[in-house]
């Protein structure tokens, strides 16, 4: 999952952050693109999972900010834009271009961090998988998208 980049001033902009958050979420693997044509490209969710997905997407949201916060604080302490670098769960062995005085410790935190998202998105009754796939497909659907915002607001 991508910690995405925020700043002190980006507390009105919440919202989109909650939204954000899960997009890249857990080793996300990819499917060929034969499986895209296979199934017609459009993937059906039922409204248990979209409403197990948003509410993995809020439960996540409620650790990305300290996570975030953390890897700042080492970044800026060893003067790195935290901006520029690739933290998201997948990327998590390919930390090399840290400075070497934090990366061991941006490691441990995003593994933490990457690990709680695991296992926030199966306590909210989906596997990997589906999450995944859900994250996959509400970039190509505006309806999904739509349902999904929806239910986090229902949700809140």
């Amino acid at each position: 999952m991508m910690l995405p980049r925020c700043s002190s001033n980006d507390s009105h902009r919440q919202p989109r952050w909650i939204f954000a958050a899960s997009i890249g979420l857990v080793a996300i693997s990819f499917l060929p693109l034969s499986t895209f044509w296979q199934r017609g490209y459009a993937q059906i969710f039922t409204e248990e999972e979209v409403s197990n997905y948003a509410a993995a997407v809020l439960a996540i949201e409620q650790i990305r900010p300290q996570a975030y916060a953390e890897i700042s604080d080492l970044m800026t302490i060893a003067n790195a834009d935290v901006t520029r670098y690739d933290l998201r769960c997948v990327s998590t062995n390919d930390l090399t271009e840290l400075p070497r005085t934090v990366r061991s410790q941006v490691r441990r935190l995003l593994v933490n961090y990457c690990n709680d998202a695991k296992q926030l998105v199966k306590d909210a009754g989906l596997t990997d998988d589906q999450f995944n796939a859900m994250t996959r497909e509400h970039r190509e659907d505006e309806a999904l998208t739509e349902q999904i915002q929806l239910e986090i607001a229902r949700l809140r």
